[in-house]
């Protein structure tokens, strides 16, 4: 049997690498009629990470850190609002773009979500929710060891998703 591609779900980290991956998810939408969900997540650090990036820098130096960086923290849980909703409109235009540039005319958007939380779970939610059948994502080739640190979102996303992942590996860098 053939699968029905109706719903595709496209994750951004809105790097500009992140477009090549885009296109794979407008020109598959384009080519199965399927509508398309622009998902970016505001990731949270959780304490794991916290503790883990202390025990790595030492106490010492995460303290200056965590001191010299109050400030701007502050500053950015005040603005997440407005940075979600610039965030929106930026992805907005992208997907005005794209629809641009297609001969045919008939991608669609579900919708353009701007969330908070752990990236994994808040990606795994919005497939869930909007019972997609595809998860289009980009990834950036690293090391085994900043992965072994690190972790990989893709990673976890394809190993507990209950649809397909076409993760697409993303350029190093991209020219102007």
């Amino acid at each position: 049997m053939i699968p029905q591609i109706k719903k595709i779900l496209f994750t951004t980290d809105l790097s500009h690498q992140t477009r090549h991956a885009f296109n794979f998810a407008v020109g598959l939408a384009n080519q199965y009629g399927a509508s398309l969900a622009i998902l970016y997540v505001m990731e949270d650090v959780s304490p794991t990470q916290s503790a883990n990036l202390q025990g790595f820098i030492g106490d010492e130096r995460w303290e200056e850190l965590r001191q010299s960086h109050e400030q701007e923290v502050r500053q950015i849980l005040i603005g997440k609002k407005r940075e979600g909703s610039m965030i929106r409109d930026a992805l907005g235009e992208m997907f005005t773009a794209a629809q641009m540039d297609l001969r045919e005319k008939n991608l669609r958007s579900d919708e353009i979500v701007v969330t908070q939380g752990d990236a994994v779970d808040c990606i795994l939610g919005e497939a869930d929710a909007r019972q997609v059948d595809l998860i289009v994502m980009g990834y950036h080739p690293r090391g085994r060891l900043e992965e072994a640190i690190v972790g990989s979102v893709s990673r976890s996303v394809l190993r507990r998703a209950k649809v397909p992942v076409l993760l697409v590996r993303l350029p190093e860098r991209v020219d102007a």
